[in-house]
């Protein structure tokens, strides 16, 4: 039998196999499609609480919010005083209008109520770009009290702190997502190894004739691990179809309720190096759990 020849067959043999046994083949295929759905809602989330942490503004960035009563010269009596610190690389300076332009850019569904106001809200602020070595310096806490003090300060804004225990945030819920994914892909494993044992059983008199026949190994153990391939890719497919369906329809939900500040941050899906991601766990599963149902002693008469 030449090479195109033996790959048909042992394709035919796979989808055969899993058609026989399709309701065991199905119940494997949902247990892996809700072992990767976990996964991948744990990479949801973290991928939604990542694009948080990149709409709001930069750790090193610092604003200081200035009184309506500030005159030019106090701006540029507070500029000098920045300047002189040398922990500053770069000062920029917000208008109110500016600011409301800027706010509507970043959160697009409160950008109407924000445009409807017959006043502006928004204060004149100076943004400043701090030096890398700045932010954890000794030197930041006392330049942060002098900016606070001056007589054109309203108020300091600096998140770094909740802004690194977000990104701390995405990156546990990651690492928890990945730990699980190892567990529940070895769980997966054993199941499909479970149902390509039973199916194995259906084939156990053609496995005696193909052995009797010289078959090479491959014919025999092949359709096996290609079923569990298959299982294990429908089930990662499954899994990322209910994702979207699940987050599409959480957005239709928060689109109804017509509530603006539920429509804040902008939900997106898993980007396609998490989605291949899944898929390679569903197909790692699928062939860890086909070798270990291919084992000589399963095989044997």
């Amino acid at each position: 039998m030449n090479r195109p020849a033996a790959l048909a067959a042992l394709v035919s043999e796979a989808f055969e196999g899993l058609l026989r046994a399709r309701r065991m083949t199905s119940l494997s295929v949902a247990l892996i499609a809700i072992s990767i759905g976990l996964v991948g809602a744990f990479f949801l989330v973290a991928e939604n609480l990542k694009s948080v942490v990149e709409t709001v503004r930069d750790e090193s960035t610092l604003t200081v919010f200035l009184r309506s009563a500030a005159t030019e010269a106090d701006r540029a009596d507070l500029e000098s005083v920045v300047q002189a610190t040398r922990l500053v690389t770069k000062l920029r300076r917000v208008s109110p209008d500016d600011a409301r332009a800027r706010f509507s850019t970043w959160w697009k569904t409160l950008g109407p109520a924000a445009r409807s106001l017959p006043g502006n809200p928004f204060p004149a602020s100076i943004e400043m770009e701090l030096d890398p070595a700045a932010v954890s310096s000794e030197a930041l806490p006392p330049f942060l009290r002098l900016l606070a003090a001056h007589r054109a300060t309203e108020e300091v804004q600096f998140d770094v702190e909740w802004i690194r225990r977000l990104r701390g945030a995405v990156a546990l819920v990651r690492l928890t997502g990945l730990v699980l994914a190892v567990l529940l892909t070895l769980g997966a494993a054993f199941t499909i190894a479970n149902v390509v044992r039973l199916t194995i059983l259906l084939h156990r008199d053609e496995i005696e004739i193909l052995r009797l026949v010289g078959a090479p190994e491959l014919l025999i153990r092949g359709p096996f691990l290609l079923g569990g391939l298959v299982q294990g890719f429908l089930g990662a497919l499954v899994a990322l179809a209910l994702l979207w369906i699940v987050m599409r329809a959480v957005l239709a939900w928060v689109a109804a309720t017509k509530n603006a500040l539920l429509g804040v941050f902008a939900v997106r899906f898993l980007p396609l190096s998490t989605c291949l991601l899944l898929v390679a766990f569903g197909l790692a599963a699928g062939l860890i759990g086909g070798v270990l149902a291919v084992r000589r002693r399963n095989l044997a008469g």
